[in-house]
């Protein structure tokens, strides 16, 4: 018999129309990830009932839970996923380079993502249905790619033995790396981070289960964004401190740039996140040896009466015209 390989392995997602149903005409894009923990988990029920044995009685069924994260490398690929961590989705320009922008709102019906194994004696596609994304995290710091995960919530498994779309598209896959970023502070570059990282925490409800005969999720409805983050800076000044001791509102900029940045073609893509109304959170500077010290203050994104009226907002310029 046959083993999968991991290095194998591919995940294909789309949107759907209506939830938890896979699309009749499917336009599934390839997702590149590193690795993934999406699966269905099933609880079994002992019974409590005294019988006059010791002898347990067989469980039941739990419900279905469908979660799990996707790990992967930020490259201008991905601009279909960004439509289901944010929501709000729009593009701009008669030809290349079009400028694609993200911003929350309410998210898209569902995605159906399926794995495929096809190094077994026969080929196994297991396929998620009702997914959407609960939350997103960007990690960023000077060396190596840029690391991001979403993590996922679904309604159901399906276990097949052909795949939903044999002709996914594929965008390919070129990620940004530390030495294509870099950061602003109320308009002005920020040169001394080391690292950042940030959450777009979309709260989905999973706790809807009816007495349907599935024990699926019925529906996975969005709560109220929250946008939350970390930023690490070399300790030259107190500036940032100040800001966060007066709760002070500024702004934050983290842009990823290939080439020129344009986006007139592939291998010139710019991505750009936008916090428009940030506060930082006071946290001291700490000795912790007798090396160079850091600051690290945690901050909080929101809108009140920013005109883009988005807590976090994405702009990808890019040569694909619609994602």
């Amino acid at each position: 018999m046959s083993q999968q390989s991991g290095a194998n392995a591919v995940l294909i997602f789309d949107t759907e129309t209506t939830y938890k149903t896979t699309p009749s005409s499917p336009d599934a894009h390839v997702l590149p990830f590193t690795s993934e923990s999406l699966r269905l988990n099933r609880n079994l029920i002992s019974s409590q009932t005294i019988r006059s044995s010791r002898n347990p009685q067989a469980p039941v069924r739990g419900n279905v839970d469908v979660s799990g994260d996707i790990n992967f490398e930020l490259s201008p690929q991905y601009g279909k996923l960004f439509k289901h961590i944010f929501g709000s989705y729009g593009v701009a320009g008669g030809a290349a380079p079009y400028t694609h922008t993200y911003k929350i709102g309410a998210l898209p019906v569902g995605m159906c993502i399926e794995k495929q194994f096809t190094d077994l004696a026969t080929d196994k596609y297991f396929l998620y249905n009702g997914c959407r994304v609960n939350s997103f995290r960007l990690a960023a710091k000077p060396e190596g790619m840029i690391d991001c995960s979403v993590s996922i919530m679904g309604a159901k498994e399906t276990i097949g033995a052909a795949t939903f779309d044999a002709t996914a598209t594929d965008n390919g896959h070129t990620p940004f790396d530390g030495f294509s970023g870099s950061i602003q502070r109320g308009g002005s570059p920020l040169g001394t981070v080391t690292e950042i990282d940030f959450t777009l925490d979309n709260a989905l409800d999973g706790n809807n289960y009816v007495l349907d005969g599935t024990g699926q999720r019925y529906s996975l409805p969005e709560g109220q964004a929250k946008v939350t983050g970390t930023v690490k800076i070399l300790f030259e000044d107190d500036v940032l401190y100040a800001l966060a001791v007066a709760h002070t509102e500024t702004t934050l900029e983290l842009h990823f740039t290939k080439g020129a940045g344009t986006g007139a073609s592939a291998g010139n893509e710019k991505m750009s996140f936008y916090f428009d109304e940030v506060i930082f959170k006071p946290q001291s500077p700490v000795i912790s040896g007798p090396t160079g010290l850091l600051v690290e203050l945690p901050f909080e994104a929101y809108y009140n009466d920013d005109t883009d009226a988005s807590a976090l907002r994405m702009v990808l310029l890019s040569p694909i015209a619609t994602f």
